[in-house]
C-alpha cells in the first residue's frame, strides 16, 4: 500500500516539477528567440550604416537576414532546453521518490504502531476471556455445583473481570496520550507531589516490609500533578514488585542549571541488556526473572509512563544491570 502511495506522491512531486520548468523553458525560448531575431536585425542595421558612412553616394546594398541560422540557433536553443529538462527530469524524480518516502514514513510508522497495537490488544483481551469463559461454562455444566463452588466461581469471575476492566483502562489511558490532549498544568511544590505518591504507595511497600526513602528538594514545578502522581505511582510499583522483601526503595529529587531530576532507585532483580531498549514498548515483557516471579501485569505501565513525561516535553531514562537493581531518571524542566 505505500509503496504504491510512495510512487503516486513522487509522480505528483515530479508532475508539478516539470510543469515549472517546462513553463520557464518555453519562456526561455521565446525570449531568446526574439532576442536571435532583434540580434540578425541589429547586424543588418549596423552593416547598413557602415556602408553609408563608407559610402554615401551609393545606394547600400541588398542586406538580408540569414532566416537558415536564425532557425538553426533555434533548433540548437531547443536542443539545449531539451537536454537541461531531462536531465531535470532524472534529478527531480530521484529526489522526489527520496522526500515521498520521507513524507510518508511518520504516516506509515503511526499505521504500522496502530496494527500492532490492535493485534497486541487482541491478543492480551484473548487470554482472560477465553478462561472466563471457560471457567462459567465448566461450572455451569457441573451438576454437583453448591453454594460454596458457586461464590469461589464468582470471586474468581470476578477477578477476572477486575483483569479486564485494568487492561481496557490502560488501552484507553495510552490511547488518549496519542491523541495528544491538553494537559492540566498547575504549580505544585515537588516535596508534596513526591509525599502524596509515597502515601498512596506506602501500603503496598508495608505488604514486603520495604522501606521508601524520599530525598525531596525546595521549590515547586509547573506539571499536571495527577498525571505525574500517575507516572511516580508507576515507577514506585514497578520497584516493589521486583525488589526482595526487608529492601529499601529510595526516592530523590535534584536540581540542576536546566532540569529537576527526580531517581527511582531499587535493590531488585534488575533487568537484563537485552531487554533494556524494549521496556517501554507496549506489552513488552522482560523474558527472565522479573516474569518468574509471580508478578502479574500487560506490561503497559512503562509504556504509560514514557507517554507521560514526553507530555511534559520531559524525558525517562533507565539504568539497570541484572541482579544488581535499577534505577529510573525523570528529567522535567518546568519549574521555578
Amino acid at each position: 500500500m505505500f509503496k504504491q502511495a510512495r510512487l503516486k506522491l513522487t509522480g505528483w512531486y515530479l508532475l508539478i516539477i516539470m510543469v515549472v520548468s517546462f513553463s520557464f523553458s518555453a519562456l526561455i525560448y521565446q525570449i531568446s528567440s526574439m532576442e536571435i531575431i532583434h540580434f540578425a536585425e541589429s547586424q543588418r542595421s549596423r552593416i547598413e550604416r557602415k556602408f553609408n558612412s563608407s559610402c554615401p553616394d551609393s545606394p547600400p546594398p541588398p542586406i538580408l537576414v540569414d532566416s537558415d541560422l536564425i532557425v538553426e540557433s533555434q533548433h540548437r536553443l531547443l536542443a539545449n532546453l531539451g537536454i537541461i529538462n531531462g536531465f531535470i527530469l532524472l534529478i527531480s524524480g530521484s529526489l522526489s521518490y527520496f522526500l515521498a518516502g520521507r513524507t510518508l514514513r511518520p504516516i506509515q510508522k503511526m499505521t504500522e504502531e496502530q496494527k500492532q497495537f490492535i493485534s497486541d490488544a487482541s491478543h492480551e483481551l484473548r487470554t482472560p476471556i477465553t478462561a472466563l469463559k471457560a471457567m462459567l461454562e465448566v461450572s455451569l455444566r457441573d451438576p454437583k455445583l453448591d453454594l460454596i463452588e458457586s461464590k469461589k466461581v464468582l470471586t474468581n469471575a470476578i477477578y477476572s473481570t477486575n483483569q479486564l476492566k485494568n487492561l481496557s483502562d490502560s488501552l484507553l489511558e495510552l490511547n488518549h496520550f496519542n491523541n495528544k490532549s491538553a494537559l492540566n498544568l498547575s504549580p505544585v511544590s515537588i516535596k508534596n507531589l513526591m509525599s502524596e505518591s509515597i502515601k498512596k504507595i506506602k501500603p503496598k511497600a508495608d505488604k514486603k516490609q520495604i522501606t521508601i526513602k524520599v530525598n525531596p528538594i525546595k521549590g515547586q514545578i509547573n506539571v499536571d500533578v495527577q498525571k505525574i502522581e500517575e507516572l511516580f505511582l508507576i515507577l514506585l510499583d514497578n520497584a516493589i514488585k521486583y525488589s526482595p522483601k526487608s529492601s529499601q526503595i529510595k526516592f530523590i529529587a535534584l536540581k540542576t542549571r536546566k532540569n529537576i531530576i527526580f531517581k527511582i532507585i531499587d535493590q531488585g532483580i534488575g533487568i537484563s541488556q537485552k531487554d533494556l531498549p524494549h521496556i517501554f514498548d507496549r506489552f513488552y515483557r522482560a523474558d527472565n526473572a522479573r516474569t518468574k516471579n509471580g508478578t502479574s501485569g500487560y506490561g503497559l505501565g512503562l509504556s504509560i509512563a514514557k507517554k507521560i513525561i514526553e507530555s511534559h516535553g520531559g524525558k525517562l531514562e533507565v539504568d539497570s544491570k541484572l541482579n544488581n537493581g535499577t534505577t529510573f531518571f525523570i528529567y522535567l524542566s518546568n519549574f521555578s
